[in-house]
């Protein structure tokens, strides 16, 4: 801010004026300590880069509403042109895969920076560079590397092969596989953005799928809920006991003959054998 209190007229006499001119402050505009980049604004103009048009473009379909990304135009779609061969198995995960090499290789460039004790899971591999890319379903440990792996370490992932297991513990380390779910893997990565944005971190959930239960029950598999001795998996084994004491007493029902036969058995009186002596 500045102020001027001469100005000459241009008949080159001298005005006595006093006046304030702000400087705007507009370029030295900062976000607020601690706030988050929001969404890109449309329609502020022209110098904004999506005024106008708001990035629509001139008129059309595409301008007014929206498309749906498979349609063609009206035209007969490829999905109707082709045969169906195969299919896709919704139930599968994609599972990022992860070399016993490439641990070994990172702890021979000192780039393994655990603690003694520390678990490596996958948030520590996802922030140490271990596994690049977006995690969808979890990481799953093979055993590439594994005559040479010597790392006494603690490994936890979604699965692992069982050679990739057989070489963890032979080098005096284990591996146990955790479950999660879509959202629990997001927390699991990424906790510190659900206490920016939500203000709490969710409880990681349990396996519902009998397919998934099966899989972190099994000691074979190393999974977490026997590993563990998890709460989870005590109500589990005490309710499959009772099922089945349930299902050995249930009673079936009887037939009217069967009935009938249950009755006559239990009317049934036998002979009393005769008392005496019986004389030639």
């Amino acid at each position: 801010m500045f102020s001027i209190n001469k100005v000459v007229n241009p008949f080159g006499s001298l005005i006595e004026r006093s006046f304030v001119r702000h400087i705007s402050i507009l370029s030295s505009l900062k976000p607020s300590e601690g706030s988050i980049k929001g969404y890109k604004r449309l329609g502020r103009g022209p110098s904004s880069g999506k005024g106008k048009t708001s990035g629509r473009g001139q008129k059309g379909q595409k301008a007014r509403g929206h498309v749906k990304s498979w349609f063609e135009g009206g035209q007969t779609p490829i999905y109707k042109l082709f045969p169906k061969l195969g299919f896709t198995n919704v139930t599968s995960l994609d599972l990022k895969e992860l070399n016993l090499e490439r641990i070994k290789w990172f702890h021979d460039k000192g780039r393994l920076n655990l603690l003694p004790g520390e678990v490596l899971t996958m948030k520590k591999m996802k922030d140490l560079g271990l596994v690049t890319g977006p995690i969808r379903d979890g990481v799953k440990i093979l055993g590439d590397g594994k005559i040479s792996f010597n790392l006494p370490i603690k490994i936890e992932a979604t699965r692992a092969s069982q050679g990739a297991i057989a070489a963890i513990e032979k080098a005096g380390g284990s591996f146990t596989a955790r479950y999660f779910s879509r959202l629990g893997l997001r927390v699991h990565l990424s906790p510190n953005w659900f206490i920016q944005k939500r203000g709490r971190v969710p409880l990681q959930a349990r396996p519902t799928k009998r397919k998934d239960i099966e899989f972190y029950s099994s000691e074979e598999k190393r999974g977490y809920l026997v590993m563990e001795n998890d709460p989870y998996y005590q109500i589990l084994k005490g309710a499959k006991e009772e099922g089945g004491k349930s299902s050995a007493t249930r009673k079936t029902k009887k037939t009217k003959l069967e009935l009938q036969m249950e009755q006559l058995e239990n009317d049934f009186v036998p002979p009393q054998p005769k008392s005496g002596i019986i004389q030639e």
